[in-house]
């Protein structure tokens, strides 16, 4: 009866034992997941900060009221090939880029493209040629390819001025070869600088500067 005793009470001591490790790792993981749920709401917080400081922005299009493309009528004629215009940062972003007098560029705050600028200038300069006569479109298998670099695109704040500037060349998409190439340059007054008038003489500029290379690349195709 004593043996017997005696292995009663050492199993009680390894269950009590192993009772208060449980406990402890039972403390453990309830400190744990208050402190993940702590973590996750403040990722939430910041998430949630963040989107609503990504929508204060005013979002646009490169639009006109110039009408200029419009003027020109719609024709089929010989096809061209009109890549995404290459383009560095800030140009390349959807942000819209202005430039002070000592040539630092920067951002204007609180507003946005409502795609990055070439893909928009890529649309433009597509509807442009379509004006033009000529059957532009992203499509690989056109003999001639349209490939542009836009320079500029942005607000000129000593000048008051929308300028954008595009190198163009036309090449051979067969043999790589150029046939032809241009500097263009556009400018349009701006003498806000706030969102909508300022992305509105980008617009005015960006239209007549894409109708002008149309009728370049018309005229040596």
């Amino acid at each position: 009866m004593r043996g017997s005793v005696r292995r009663t009470t050492r199993s009680t001591g390894r269950a009590g034992e192993m009772g208060r490790r449980v406990g402890m790792k039972l403390k453990a993981s309830a400190s744990t997941q208050r402190k993940v749920a702590q973590a996750t709401a403040i990722v939430s917080v910041a998430f949630l900060v963040s989107a609503c400081a990504q929508a204060t922005r005013e979002t646009f299009d490169l639009t006109t009221e110039t009408g200029a493309l419009r003027s020109v009528a719609l024709r089929s004629g010989p096809a061209v090939f009109v890549p995404e215009p290459a383009a560095l940062a800030p140009t390349s972003s959807d942000r819209i880029v202005v430039r002070a007098g000592d040539d630092s560029v920067a951002i204007l705050p609180g507003v946005q493209w409502s795609d990055p600028m070439p893909r928009l200038f890529q649309r433009r300069l597509i509807e442009a040629l379509q004006q033009c006569g000529l059957s532009a479109s992203t499509n690989f298998g056109a003999q001639t390819k349209l490939q542009t670099d836009v320079r500029r695109f942005e607000i000129d704040l000593a000048r008051n001025l929308a300028v954008i500037e595009v190198s163009v060349q036309l090449v051979d998409s067969g043999g790589g070869r150029a046939k032809a190439a241009r500097i263009f340059v556009e400018e349009a007054p701006a003498p806000e600088h706030t969102g909508s008038p300022a992305a509105r003489a980008l617009s005015d500029a960006a239209a007549r500067i894409a109708l002008r290379i149309g009728q370049w690349t018309r005229a040596r195709l």
